[in-house]
């Protein structure tokens, strides 16, 4: 079962998967993201590059399709996923989505291949998935642990871990996508 905190921040989640904002996530909504985030990496269409990123985007889209019904993703349904991802008995599965997904943000934004996530690449993340950009410095700086200026996939995997399991609201983690304290549940 998920915690009362944890539903608010996966329901914050939720929110800006939902990109055109009519309470349900669907494949629409994968593919605004996927073109969002091509604009904000100056690719261009019919490229390779692009497809990269399409099916990047489509596939996250692909792995929830089994919990929503007739092409749409209630908040409900999502929760529901994630009960199940976070099931302690799924602990295999939740670890490689974890790391499939950490891979996922580093292929997209780690403009200039170097392993690792600037602050100015971290905001590229807020502005493509339209999140409020005004949260990225606060939440660049909770997850720089080290506070080395950058993000390394380590930090970014103990980021991604805390904000989908932990029950601790101070947890660095739990600004991955922003400002969660203001969502609703």
């Amino acid at each position: 079962m998920l915690t009362p905190l944890q539903i608010k921040k996966l329901s914050h989640f939720f929110n800006i998967l939902d990109f055109d904002k009519n309470g349900s996530i669907e494949a629409d909504d994968f593919e605004a993201i996927g073109e969002n985030l091509a604009i904000i990496r100056d690719i261009d269409l019919d490229t390779p590059e692009y497809e990269v990123v399409m099916a990047m985007t489509n596939g996250i889209w692909d792995k929830l399709t089994p919990y929503v019904e007739n092409g749409e993703g209630t908040e409900q349904q999502w929760l529901q996923f994630m009960t199940v991802l976070l099931d302690p008995k799924n602990i295999e599965t939740y670890k490689q989505y974890l790391n499939n997904f950490v891979t996922t943000i580093f292929k997209m934004f780690d403009i200039n291949d170097d392993g690792y996530i600037s602050q100015t690449e971290y905001i590229d993340l807020f502005i493509g998935m339209r999140i409020e950009v005004r949260f990225a410095p606060k939440a660049f700086r909770n997850l720089d642990t080290n506070q080395d200026g950058r993000l390394s996939k380590e930090e970014m995997i103990r980021s991604v871990d805390q904000f989908m399991r932990s029950d601790n609201p101070n947890a660095a983690g739990n600004w991955l996508f922003g400002g969660w304290e203001e969502s609703k549940v």
